[in-house]
């Protein structure tokens, strides 16, 4: 069957995509005989269309349903048969082995459910301690670097930096828990300095002051 047969087929059967249709139209163009199949083919299957349908007499489609009912019935007695037949089993070291071991996993995995369904509920997570954010402002327009250290970050500067915003003002917004905090700023790495918008300050024993903070949950 050549190409151009086959371009006949599945324009009949409307299987035909849009460059088989232009390799086909343009076949037809240049063959007559091929444009004479076409019409041929489109007129038996017009005469086909015209037969009349004939319906399955009442004998035949009880036939058919007998066929089928003992099909399934065959199917069934085989199932049965294959669970109620007798058989011996040979057994063997290695399959009494394979056996045991399986059963063991069985066993294994129904005690493990049984443990878990017995075992008590996992108590729930405990609350976490509420926080409170507090913003830190300090003014240092001449400042390159500032940070904070206290007793909520172990006096760790390097933990806690802070931002330059506009005007020369750096700012950190850190959580702190409820609590009363001691702190310093400390300015380019080596310049430890007081708030001085602090409440209140504490000595801290070489000289110098620090900050106290006061932190409560807002009401």
């Amino acid at each position: 069957m050549d190409e151009a047969e086959l371009l006949l087929q599945r324009f009949v059967d409307n299987d035909l995509t849009p460059d088989e249709r232009i390799r086909l139209l343009t076949a037809l163009d240049q063959d007559a005989t091929l444009r004479r199949r076409l019409l041929e083919i489109e007129r038996l299957v017009s005469e086909a269309g015209r037969l009349p349908r004939l319906a399955p007499s009442s004998r035949f489609v009880a036939q058919v349903r007998a066929c089928l009912r003992e099909t399934n019935a065959t199917r069934w007695s085989r199932i049965k048969n294959w669970f109620l037949t007798p058989r011996v089993l040979h057994w063997s070291p290695a399959g009494a082995l394979a056996i045991a071991v399986i059963a063991l996993a069985v066993m294994s995995g129904v005690s493990r459910i049984a443990i878990d369904r017995s075992a008590p509920p996992a108590a729930p997570p405990a609350a976490t301690e509420p926080t409170v954010l507090v913003r830190l402002v300090l003014l240092k327009p001449q400042a390159r670097s500032v940070a904070v250290a206290g007793d909520f970050n172990g006096w760790n500067p390097e933990r806690t930096p802070l931002s330059r915003v506009d005007g020369g003002v750096w700012a950190a917004t850190i959580p702190l828990k409820p609590g009363r905090y001691h702190y310093m700023y400390v300015v380019d790495g080596t310049q430890w300095v007081t708030d001085p918008f602090a409440h209140e300050e504490s000595l801290d024993g070489f000289g110098s002051s620090n900050a106290v903070l006061d932190v409560e949950l807002p009401l």
